[in-house]
């Protein structure tokens, strides 16, 4: 059992973070050829009206989430009546998600000039470009329920080599044609047709993968679980609600006050790191399947074990990286697409922080989610949403693009960084949570230091050139490693991972708990 268990991770994690890098690599490029032929008005009108559907995208209500943790242990227990009495009200909920969707979409549309400082000087008709993109959200709702099944039954890496499959190919035919018409209609119309292949494909594999999905369900849920069930929902749409207005308004906010062309120069930036937590979150979600398996166990210690196991690792990551970032983003902005791109610094310096910050909040909203706590603490994430929203808006009156970004961090860290580690430990761990914010202050105390050593560093090697942005970042990768690795060696966390590794080298691999 604990050798299926590792192999899963293992699986998952490499398979995860392989694609992403496919991913990365086909977004750049994508997103390269889209600026050099359509421009800045076309990259901010893009950015604005994903961003709008992410917002519209609060009618999911979490409800993908309820329906995972419902699966989990029905997956365990392989209680297949139940797995699918569950995918088929949840497949209900989707269609009606999904129409929802779309009628408030179509219902937005006259006030679109609304979201739109300078209207932009295109010769496409915005509201047609705007139903494209309303479609596109809406009928990625058709058939999506099925991937739940993949998470919960830990093959999350179905899920990610089918969309890079996809992916790929449609971005090849999106830059032909581009290349060919310098027509943007066309381009999002590919990318309509790419979304509905990619779920038509996924729904009938999970038929195939598992064949009792298929055909009538004899077996209804019992009330008192249907009743659990959208408890679970109405609790997460909360945090649904939260999180969509946190990261889906920054852009409608940004185009209101401050115009298209600093949302199209904002997006690049957003580009970069989203396309770096897209590639951890592939990863490090591969995992949340087994988390959830073991967080409906009954050992507390167990779990606190692998929580901090686990805090270690992100830790790392998001030190690693949020240095990096910060010395890289702005001259691989400058080599990729020209100075007019590029933003301050201290702006700079903010987006690297949000990162580090929203990163740093994974261990705990994971165990949250895998361990239910889904009622207690709900009001959290529209506290943190409306402190956003009036943050946002007073912040880019008086202090621009930074302060909207400010605004966002101030936001979290007032609210959901405080309170998921809190639920965790309170209802998880039954234990206080003082050692974590300890935790977690130790790791940014290192963080900050580090940052700053790191400076003088990259300015020294890096010269105007990819050769030195590259040999500055590289060596910046060993430098930082080393400096983590020896600070935090003798940490019982640390041995615990290195334990793990090193029975992953020898084919012996060990529970998901340490020795």
């Amino acid at each position: 059992m604990a050798k299926t268990k590792t192999a899963f991770v293992a699986k998952n994690l490499l398979i995860g973070s392989g694609t992403q890098v496919i991913f990365l690599i086909l977004s750049f490029i994508n997103r390269t050829v889209f600026i050099y032929f359509l421009g800045k008005e076309y990259l901010g009108l893009d950015a604005l009206f994903t961003n709008i559907l992410m917002v519209l995208s609060f009618a999911e209500l979490g409800i993908g989430n309820a329906i995972i943790f419902s699966l989990y242990k029905s997956m365990v227990d392989k209680n297949k009546a139940r797995i699918k009495a569950i995918m088929a009200l949840y497949a209900k909920a989707y269609r009606i998600i999904g129409l929802t969707v779309f009628i408030i979409g179509l219902l937005l549309m006259p006030f679109l000039d609304l979201f739109i400082k300078n209207p932009p000087n295109i010769p496409e008709n915005i509201y047609i470009i705007y139903f494209l993109f309303l479609l596109n959200t809406a009928i990625s709702y058709m058939f999506s329920y099925k991937k739940a099944i993949f998470s919960a039954d830990q093959k999350e890496y179905v899920i990610n080599v089918s969309q890079q499959i996809f992916f790929l190919v449609q971005s090849i035919v999106q830059l032909t044609y581009l290349y060919i018409t310098r027509d943007y209609i066309g381009f999002i119309v590919i990318q309509v047709v790419g979304t509905f292949g990619l779920n038509v494909f996924l729904a009938i594999y999970a038929n195939k993968k598992y064949s009792y999905l298929k055909g009538k369900t004899t077996e209804k849920l019992e009330k008192a679980e249907v009743k659990t069930i959208f408890q679970n929902v109405k609790a997460l749409a909360m945090y649904k609600f939260g999180s969509i207005i946190m990261n889906g308004t920054d852009s409608i906010i940004i185009a209101a006050f401050l115009g298209l062309s600093v949302v199209g120069i904002y997006s690049n930036y957003l580009l970069i790191i989203a396309a770096v937590v897209t590639v951890l979150s592939r990863a490090l979600n591969s995992i949340t399947g087994s988390i959830g398996h073991l967080n409906n166990a009954d050992d507390d210690s167990k779990k606190e074990h692998v929580f901090k196991q686990l805090f270690f690792i992100v830790a790392w990551i998001y030190f690693l990286l949020s240095i990096i970032l910060f010395n890289v983003i702005n001259p691989f902005i400058t080599l990729w697409i020209g100075e007019s791109f590029v933003l301050g610094t201290g702006t700079v310096l903010a987006i690297v922080a949000s990162f580090y910050v929203n990163g740093m909040q994974f261990p705990g909203y994971t165990y949250r989610t895998t361990m239910g706590l889904f009622r207690q603490g709900r009001y959290v994430p529209i506290a943190m949403a409306v402190l956003n929203i009036i943050l946002s808006i007073i912040f880019a009156i008086h202090f621009g693009l930074i302060g909207v970004i400010v605004a966002t961090i101030i936001s979290r860290l007032a609210t959901t960084t405080i309170i998921d580690p809190y639920l965790v430990y309170r209802f998880g761990f039954k234990k206080k949570v003082g050692s974590y914010f300890k935790m977690y202050l130790g790791y940014a105390v290192i963080t900050a230091i580090a940052f700053a050593a790191s400076i003088p560093v990259m300015n020294w090697i890096y010269q105007g050139t990819w050769l030195t942005l590259i040999l500055g970042a590289g060596t910046l990768f060993i430098l930082l490693n080393v400096i983590y690795f020896a600070i935090f060696y003798r940490k019982a966390e640390c041995q615990a991972i290195i334990r793990r590794v090193k029975s992953i080298i020898k084919r012996k691999p060990t529970s998901i708990t340490p020795e």
